[in-house]
Parts: C-alpha cells; sequence; structure tokens
C-alpha cells in the first residue's frame, strides 16, 4: 500500500484500534497466478506479536490456500470520505481521505475440533457481547 509519509502511523495501538473498531477485513491469497478475496470477520490478539483469527466456511475453498507456507494479505478498512477542493482556502484537487491497515503473515489452519471451536467462540463472543441476550454456541453433533 502507498502510504505518504505525513500519513504513515507509527503507534500500532492506534492500527491495532482500528482494526479492532472494524474488523470486518478481506483477506486475499494468490494460488497459481490467480487472486482470491474473501470478506470475513477477524479478532486480533497481541500487542507486538500480532495474532489474527478468522473463520471461513469449509466450502470457501479458499482455506485450502492454507496448506501451503504462502504469505497472505488481510486488509481492514476505517473510515473514508471523499474531500472535494471546493473545501480548501487555496486551489486544489479532489482527494479521498481513508485509513486502512495491510497486515501480511502466513495463516495457520486450525483444524483440530478444541481449537476450532474456540476460535468460533471468540470470534462469536466479540460480536455477541453488544446485545442484550447473548447466542449461545450450539455444535451439531457431526462438526
Amino acid at each position: 500500500m502507498y502510504i505518504p509519509d505525513h500519513f504513515n502511523e507509527a503507534d500500532t495501538s492506534k492500527t491495532l484500534n482500528l482494526i479492532r473498531d472494524h474488523s470486518f477485513g478481506t483477506l486475499i491469497t494468490v494460488r497459481d497466478t490467480i487472486s482470491f478475496a474473501s470478506h470475513i470477520p477477524f479478532i486480533v490478539e497481541g500487542d507486538q506479536n500480532i495474532t489474527l483469527i478468522g473463520h471461513l466456511a469449509k466450502s470457501n475453498e479458499q482455506w485450502k490456500h492454507f496448506e501451503s507456507d504462502q504469505q497472505v494479505l488481510v486488509i481492514f478498512q476505517g473510515p473514508h470520505a471523499y474531500v472535494s477542493p471546493s473545501w480548501y482556502e487555496s486551489p486544489g484537487v479532489p482527494t479521498w481521505n481513508y485509513t486502512a491497515v495491510h497486515l501480511y503473515g502466513i495463516p495457520k489452519l486450525i483444524t483440530e475440533g478444541a481449537k476450532l471451536i474456540d476460535a468460533i467462540e471468540k470470534l462469536t463472543h466479540i460480536h455477541e457481547t453488544k446485545n442484550k441476550t447473548s447466542w449461545k454456541l450450539e455444535y451439531p453433533s457431526n462438526m
């Protein structure tokens, strides 16, 4: 991602807060020169050694890309807006202000039952706590 120096955010806590506040990210992988993208919710853990936890449906074959040690990109987009040159005090051109975080890493596939359930529970809990009556996970016997 191109980042002009005056917009580069060096404060990791601010970038982590953007991820937490706008946790619906875009997971991008490349396989056989073809790009794949999935829009999924994530949670972020850690402050220095950052771990993202997300979930792909089993029917979404993008998870198979994790079987290699190929790097992935996850994009989180925060607030954004058009900026009209009519708002400037001096002549200018239109632009777009935005906040975004790009994270690169090697994904780790979670297939072990207890760890998979733990990841899904974490993802669900973070969003269910906003509801007055939280939904409880109940897993089918074949899961």
